[in-house]
């Protein structure tokens, strides 16, 4: 039995430890979780893991956004077709430039303390 590994971006959505998804649709499954919160408190072990990472971009396209918030193509097409919505710091990707005149410079950092 092969198993397919999936990452998905949360894009300001409220994922957490044991939540269903269902991938066909791209969106989080209210109701039961895998496990109970008493559970997930006696199993759950935190590793520091410190990094951080900085980038720059001049581009303003969705493809330069996306590649700089590490979407991938199907999340993209899923965020595009409004199949869902974006909120957080992903509302970053529906964000545009007002005037034609106007520069935008995006810098972003990244930074990680632990991971669960």
């Amino acid at each position: 039995m092969a198993t397919d590994l999936m990452t998905v971006a949360a894009l300001g959505r409220p994922f957490t430890l044991g939540m269903l998804y269902d991938a066909r649709r791209d969106e989080l499954m209210p109701g039961p979780r895998l496990w109970n919160d008493k559970t997930l408190e006696e199993k759950t072990t935190e590793t520091p893991q410190h990094s951080s990472s900085f980038e720059m971009s001049a581009s303003d396209s969705i493809e330069s956004k996306s590649t700089m918030m590490d979407i991938e193509a199907s999340l993209k097409a899923s965020f595009l077709s409004g199949l869902i919505g974006v909120g957080g710091s992903a509302k970053y990707l529906n964000d545009q430039k007002q005037f034609k005149n106007h520069s935008r410079v995006t810098c972003q950092y990244k930074a990680t303390t632990k991971f669960k």
